[in-house]
């Protein structure tokens, strides 16, 4: 769910963009969008990294890997710390 909503966020951007630099863009017909977006899309094995089953929540994350005795792999983004305020 995530992927299709970062995807519809992109498409609409890179519209934007592209006629802010005065490029024209062309209409896709309709017949044409459904084997567009099954070129644009990725293929199986292409993403690999969407097939790992991540864990939304550090929370769980930490119950689970101390109940099996495995580490954790946190991936923190804007800056900010990965659970709490520091």
């Amino acid at each position: 769910m995530k992927k299709r909503a970062f995807v519809y966020a992109l498409l609409p951007t890179a519209l934007c963009v592209s006629a802010a630099l005065g490029q024209q863009v062309n209409s896709i017909k309709p017949d044409e969008f459904h084997s567009l977006r099954k070129m644009i899309k990725p293929q199986p094995g292409e993403s690999r990294f969407w097939e790992i089953p991540w864990l939304l929540s550090l929370d769980e994350a930490l119950q689970r890997a101390a109940a099996q005795g495995k580490p954790i792999f946190v991936w923190s983004g804007a800056g900010g710390p990965p659970h709490a305020v520091c």
